[in-house]
C-alpha cells in the first residue's frame, strides 16, 4: 500500500508554485527500474524494450534509485527513506534513511564501491536544504542476511547543507567513482572520491555559476553527468535573476574532480526547469520544464552541445511541447538501457493522480524535431510514474547500439558508439570459425558471418589511465536463401532451358527481365540472373551464361527396299563435335546390321547435351511388303475409287497395262498384277478385282470379308441399308446361327469364327428378306 507523502513535501511544492514569475548492452546493472506509485520497467529483455514491473513495494514521488548485479537479478531500490531488497521487503536496518524532513525529493543514487560486488552507498539528500540537513550517505552489505543485503552504516553526514541533487561519474582510472553534491545556499560543488577504501570526505570544491538558493528554488532540479563524464548538467526551478529556473552545463574532471567553466541557459516560457539528460552520444542536452498550471503547456527543450550558444534560442521541441491536460506535466528524464530518454508523466506538480505512462525520446542522438517525442510511448500495467525516475552511474549505460539482424555471409559494418572517449578499442565478433578475422582493432570495422545463428559482440573500450570496458550485443545471423543456376551451359537449336530456384514460404524472387516467378524458361543464349529474398530480408543473387551449342545432324538417308537375304549396314551421316550415339536397340556403336524389315532410329548427342534423331523405314521385297490384297468385290458408288497401291522407296514399278507408277485404279471386272524391282531383285503380286454397280440395287451385301486386321475389307459393309433398322442373322454351312441383330450396324467381322462360307438372312420389318453367301478370308 502505498504511504501518505509528507506535508512538508506537499509545502515545499506550494512554495515553489507561489514563487516570483516574470512573464513567459547498456549493463545489466541498470536493468531493473522502480520507481514512482509502485511502478517499474525491466529492461533485461531482447534489444532492452522495457516491459512493466508490478512487484514493486515502494511510493517515491521523486528520487529513488535502484540497482541489479551484472546478470540482470534485480539487488535492492530505494526512495531514499527506505530500501527494499530483492523480495521487495524492507532490508534489515534499511529504514529511516535521510534526514529528519525525510526522502530527497528530487534525486537519490545507489553507488557500488569499487573492488567490491557486494558493498553499496545509498547517497540520500535532503528534502528542502536548511543548513541543517545534510547531504548523508548509508552503506549496504549485500553479503548479509544470506545475500538479501543488510544496512550496515546509515545516514552519515556528508555535506552539511545540501540541495536535492546527487550524481556520481567514473574516474579517469575507470576504478573510482566521484560523488557530486551541489552546497545548499551557496556556489559550491563539491566531488567526493569513492574507492576501494572508502569515501574520501574532504571534497574537492569548485565555485558555481549561480548559488543554490531555497528562496528562488534552486535546490530544486535534477543534477546528471554527460555519457563520458567530462560534462555536468543540472536544472534549478529558480534562481537570483532566472524566474523560471535555469539550465546550467559546466566542465568536469574526471582526474581532479575540479568544475569548470558554468553556461547558464533559461528561457521565457512560463513554468520551472526540473529535468535534465544527455543524450547517449553526449551531443544533445534535454530539459523539461514543469508548468505551474494546467493552462499552460508542459514544455520540453534540446540544446544542441555541437554548435556556438547550444541553439538556446531554438531550444524549445514544440512538437514535445503539450497542454498538461493532456500530457501532463514532464518532471524527471533518464536515459535507458536501451537509448531512449524516458520522462515521468504527472497531473500535477505534487503528482497527485498521476498517469500510468512514462514518454520517450526515441532518437535523443538527432537534432531537433528528428529526435522523435513519442508520448504515452510506455504503459506501467496501471501503476503510476509520479515524478521521479531511478539514477544510474553514465557509463552503466555505455552501450552498443541495436546491430540489426544481419545476413549469412553479408559484410556487416560496425559502428563505434560515439562521446566514449576511448583510447582505443578491440571489436570481438563472436565467431572464432573465422579465425584472424573474429577481432579487429578498428574503429568501425566489417565482418561477414559465414554461417547462420546467434553470436555475441563484444567490443573493448581502452583509455588512456588504463581503464577498460566491454560492452557486449548479442546478433542474430539469419541464413541466406539458396539460389543456385548451376554452371553455365549452352543452348541447343531449337530447345528451351528452363532454370529454377527452390521455392520456400516467405521467398520473393527476381529474375533479370523483372518476372518474379521461381523459375524462367530460356529460349535464346545470353545472361540470366536471379535474386531471392527470403522473409528475413536475406538476398542472395546468382547468374548463369547460356551460350549457343553447335547444332548436331545426323541422317539415316531415305527409305529403302531390299532383296530377301541381304544384309544392309546403317552408317549415319553426322556432324558435330564428340558425338555420341544411340540406336532403337539401345547399342551404341555408330554402325548398325540390319537382317529384317523394320523401322531403324538413330540419336545422335553432341558434348553439349544437344540431341537429335533420324529414322528410316527398311522394307524387304517378299509378300508381305508387296501385296495388293486378297481377291475382292468392289461396290461402285459415289465416292473415293478403289485404288490398288503397291507405294515403296527406291523401287520401279510395271503393271498390268505397262503403267509404272506406284498405285493402279481398276475400271472393270479383271485381274491386275504389278512387279516391283529394285536393281537386284524383283516380285510379283495379282488380284481379281469384281465391280459391282451398288446404285442398281436396293442393297449390296459383298461375298467375301478378310479381317485381318489391316483396315481393309475388315468388316461386313452392307451398302444401301438406310437409317430403317434391317435385321441380320448369319448362320455357319451345317446352319447353327453365329450371329444375330435386330438391326444391323456394320459391324460383323467374324470375330472368333474360322475362315469359310456362311450364309445370312437379311430383312427389314416391311419388304421382302435379302439371302445369301459371304466368305471369310484372312
Amino acid at each position: 500500500m502505498l504511504s501518505t507523502f509528507s506535508l512538508q513535501q506537499a509545502l515545499r511544492w506550494c512554495l515553489l508554485l507561489l514563487l516570483p514569475a516574470l512573464p513567459a548492452m547498456a549493463q545489466l546493472q541498470a536493468s531493473q527500474w522502480y520507481f514512482g506509485a509502485r511502478a517499474g520497467l525491466n529492461f533485461n529483455t531482447f534489444e532492452n524494450v522495457p516491459v512493466a514491473l508490478t512487484n514493486s513495494a515502494m511510493a517515491a514521488l521523486e528520487g529513488c534509485s535502484s540497482r541489479a548485479d551484472s546478470l540482470g537479478n534485480l539487488l535492492l531500490y530505494t526512495n531514499g527513506e527506505t530500501i527494499w531488497n530483492r523480495q521487495h521487503q524492507p532490508m534489515s536496518n534499511g529504514t529511516g534513511l535521510g534526514g529528519p524532513d525525510g526522502p530527497s525529493a528530487t534525486q537519490n543514487l545507489i553507488v557500488p564501491q569499487p573492488g567490491s560486488t557486494t558493498r553499496f552507498y545509498v547517497f540520500t539528500p535532503p528534502s528542502d536544504g536548511s543548513t541543517t540537513t545534510p547531504l548523508s550517505y548509508s552503506v549496504v552489505d549485500m553479503s548479509r542476511q544470506g545475500g538479501l543485503g543488510e544496512v550496515v552504516q546509515k545516514n552519515i553526514a556528508l555535506l552539511g547543507s545540501s540541495t536535492e541533487r546527487v550524481a556520481a561519474v567514473l574516474h579517469a582510472n575507470h576504478r573510482d567513482i566521484w560523488i557530486i553534491g551541489l552546497e545548499g545556499n551557496s556556489n559550491r560543488c563539491c566531488a567526493f572520491l569513492l574507492t576501494a577504501a572508502g569515501l574520501q570526505l574532504v571534497p574537492v570544491a569548485s565555485p558555481d555559476g549561480f548559488v543554490h538558493n531555497a528562496v528562488f528554488g534552486g535546490l530544486i532540479g535534477q543534477l546528471k553527468a554527460s555519457p563520458n563524464g567530462r560534462r555536468l548538467a543540472l536544472a534549478a526551478a529558480g534562481a537570483s535573476g532566472y524566474p523560471t529556473g535555469l539550465v546550467e552545463l559546466l566542465d568536469f574532471d574526471t582526474r581532479t574532480g575540479q568544475i569548470t567553466n558554468p553556461v547558464l541557459l533559461s528561457s521565457p516560457e512560463a513554468g520551472r526547469y526540473y529535468g535534465v539528460e544527455f543524450s547517449p552520444d553526449g551531443t544533445k542536452l534535454y530539459a523539461s520544464k514543469l508548468a505551474l498550471s494546467s493552462s499552460v503547456p508542459s514544455l520540453l527543450y534540446q540544446y544542441d552541445l555541437t554548435v556556438p550558444g547550444y541553439n538556446a534560442a531554438n531550444a524549445l521541441l514544440a512538437a514535445a511541447s503539450s497542454p498538461t491536460t493532456s500530457s501532463g506535466y514532464k518532471g524527471s528524464l533518464q536515459l535507458g538501457p536501451d537509448g531512449r530518454i524516458y520522462i515521468t508523466l504527472a497531473t500535477s506538480p505534487l503528482g497527485v493522480g498521476s498517469i500510468p505512462f512514462l514518454s520517450a525520446i526515441t532518437q535523443p542522438n538527432l537534432a531537433g524535431a528528428a529526435c522523435t517525442y513519442q508520448d504515452r510511448a510506455v504503459a506501467l500495467s496501471g501503476r503510476n510514474s509520479l515524478l521521479g525516475l531511478p539514477g544510474f552511474l553514465p557509463h552503466e549505460l555505455w552501450r552498443l547500439p541495436p546491430i540489426g539482424p544481419s545476413c549469412q555471409g553479408a559484410a556487416r559494418p560496425f559502428t563505434l558508439p560515439a562521446g566514449y572517449d576511448a583510447d582505443s578499442v578491440r571489436w570481438d565478433f563472436g565467431d572464432p570459425a573465422s579465425g584472424a578475422a573474429n577481432q579487429s582493432r578498428l574503429a568501425n570495422p566489417v565482418h561477414a558471418y559465414t554461417l547462420p545463428g546467434t553470436y555475441t559482440v563484444a567490443l573493448t573500450l581502452y583509455f588512456p589511465d588504463g581503464g577498460r570496458q566491454v560492452l557486449r550485443r548479442g546478433l542474430q545471423v539469419f541464413p541466406r536463401p539458396v539460389a543456385n543456376l548451376g554452371p553455365d551451359t549452352n543452348l541447343c537449336p531449337g530447345t528451351t532451358l528452363r532454370l529454377a530456384v527452390p521455392e520456400a514460404a516467405g521467398n520473393t524472387y527476381r529474375w533479370q527481365d523483372g518476372s518474379t516467378a521461381s523459375a524462367f524458361t530460356v529460349r535464346t543464349p545470353g545472361q540470366y540472373w536471379v535474386e531471392v529474398v527470403n522473409s528475413s530480408g536475406c538476398l542472395r543473387r546468382d547468374t548463369v551464361r547460356i551460350g549457343a551449342a553447335a547444332p548436331v545432324q545426323v541422317r539415316l538417308g531415305a527409305d529403302t527396299v531390299v532383296c530377301v537375304g541381304q544384309v544392309l549396314h546403317l552408317r549415319p551421316r553426322s556432324s558435330g563435335p564428340g558425338l555420341r550415339f544411340r540406336w532403337q536397340d539401345g547399342s551404341t556403336q555408330e554402325t548398325l546390321t540390319v537382317r529384317t524389315a523394320g523401322t531403324y532410329w538413330i540419336e545422335a548427342t553432341s558434348a553439349a547435351g544437344c540431341s537429335q534423331r533420324d529414322s528410316v523405314r527398311i522394307v524387304y521385297l517378299t509378300p508381305p511388303a508387296l501385296h495388293l490384297g486378297p481377291d475382292t468385290l468392289v461396290c461402285l458408288v459415289n465416292g473415293p475409287p478403289f485404288v490398288l497401291d503397291v507405294t515403296l522407296p527406291g523401287v520401279r514399278y510395271r503393271w498390268q497395262d505397262g503403267s509404272t507408277g506406284p498405285t493402279f485404279t481398276p475400271n472393270q471386272t479383271g485381274t491386275y498384277w504389278v512387279t516391283v524391282s529394285t536393281p537386284i531383285c524383283s516380285a510379283t503380286d495379282s488380284i481379281k478385282v469384281r465391280l459391282f454397280d451398288c446404285r442398281q440395287a436396293s442393297v449390296f451385301v459383298p461375298n467375301i470379308i478378310t479381317p485381318n486386321g489391316d483396315g481393309h475389307n475388315d468388316r461386313l459393309e452392307i451398302v444401301g441399308l438406310g437409317p430403317e433398322p434391317w435385321a441380320l442373322a448369319i448362320y455357319s454351312r451345317w446352319g447353327q446361327p453365329v450371329y444375330s441383330t435386330p438391326h444391323y450396324r456394320q459391324d460383323w467381322s467374324a470375330t472368333g469364327l474360322p475362315d469359310g462360307v456362311y450364309f445370312y438372312h437379311l430383312q427389314r420389318a416391311a419388304g421382302p428378306a435379302v439371302k445369301g453367301w459371304v466368305e471369310v478370308r484372312r
